[in-house]
């Protein structure tokens, strides 16, 4: 672990732009090379599949919950790959709150502060759109729409001054940019040659 916490890599950006393809192979990277690591998966997607996509600001404190608890369930980790983060739900909250409605301008505003409480917590790599949407059958299915969400999240870490490395290309160069961030040493292979061979003081 880092520092005694896992290490948490948020790989954002809008609906299929090919987050989460880049965690897995991050994941069997890292796994290889001697770390404890995994995925947690967006829970959004899960939740649509259920219930359909979601409509209300307050559906988002669910959303929330569900991704705060996928993360807190790989505690164990060396390092997590999240496909999402917990401080997406203050962005798309802002993409259905009515701003007349003070319960709705309220939730907001929590939002906000959770996305804030939250934000040190990730290291944060945005993923830009580099090809057409594709159709999953799951997630929202409007090119438009997701072009919004897109600059609604970039909006997002630029107007609150987040750091974050943009991560784009195919995903061999993708890989190795989110790897040269944050550092890639192969622990497996130098704690075997710490090992003497048999017979030797």
């Amino acid at each position: 672990m880092f520092g005694g916490q896992p290490r948490k890599v948020a790989i954002i950006g809008g609906p299929g732009t090919g987050k989460t393809t880049l965690i897995k192979q991050l994941d069997v990277d890292y796994s290889m090379a001697g770390y404890v690591t995994d995925v947690a998966l967006e829970f959004a997607r899960s939740y649509i599949v259920r219930y359909g996509i979601p409509t209300s600001i307050f559906e988002q404190f669910l959303l929330y919950e569900g991704q705060k608890q996928r993360e807190e369930e790989l505690r164990h980790c060396d390092i997590i790959f999240c496909d999402n983060a917990t401080i997406l739900n203050y962005v798309y909250g802002l993409m259905c709150c009515d701003f007349k409605n003070p319960k709705e301008v309220y939730a907001l505003m929590k939002l906000y502060e959770w996305a804030m409480k939250d934000l040190p917590g990730y290291d944060i790599f945005y993923v830009p759109r580099e090809f057409p949407l594709e159709k999953d059958g799951v997630r929202y299915q409007d090119e438009d729409f997701a072009v919004v969400v897109d600059t609604k999240i970039k909006n997002f870490l630029d107007i609150m001054n987040v750091p974050y490395t943009i991560v784009r290309g195919d995903l061999p160069t993708r890989v190795r940019i989110v790897k040269e961030k944050l550092g890639f040493v192969e622990k497996r292979r130098r704690l075997v040659c710490q090992i003497e061979p048999a017979g030797q003081e």
